[in-house]
């Protein structure tokens, strides 16, 4: 949990809505994410749970997950590491199928969640991620 900002909870397979839970952050500026918005299927089919106890540790987007075994949360975490670096957890496998779609791509799907390919706001948030830390 202290180097990813999370700790895996139970079940740690499925999936969900990526939720933002600060749509003020520079992590969604120019997303146009508000507040409780979701991007449809982003988190899945492994994710993270409880956050770790981080100083400086921000919840940046946090929801529930679906599975065949039950319900669990999820939480996607930001925070300061020891180095002077940053430490950014999507808690989704499924990340990468926001940002492009290859040729010859299978999209995955598990237990009624399924990535719906690239999408504009995560591809905004990853660059805003990418240009933070290269001003760093």
């Amino acid at each position: 949990a202290d180097i990813i900002g999370a700790r895996s909870t139970g079940p740690v397979v499925g999936g969900a809505d990526y939720i933002c839970t600060q749509p003020n952050h520079w992590l969604f500026a120019n997303s146009g994410m508000k507040k409780g918005e979701g991007i449809p299927g982003l988190v899945g089919w492994e994710w993270h749970g409880d956050p770790a106890n981080i100083p400086g540790l921000e919840i940046v987007a946090q929801g529930t997950t679906n599975s065949g075994a039950g319900t669990g949360t999820y939480t996607s975490t930001l925070y300061p590491g020891p180095k002077g670096n940053l430490v950014f957890n999507a808690s989704s496998c499924w990340w990468g199928d926001g940002l492009s779609e290859p040729p010859g791509y299978v999209r995955p799907a598990a237990h009624g969640a399924t990535p719906q390919g690239p999408d504009k706001r995560v591809q905004v948030i990853t660059t805003n991620l990418l240009d933070h830390l290269k001003a760093q």
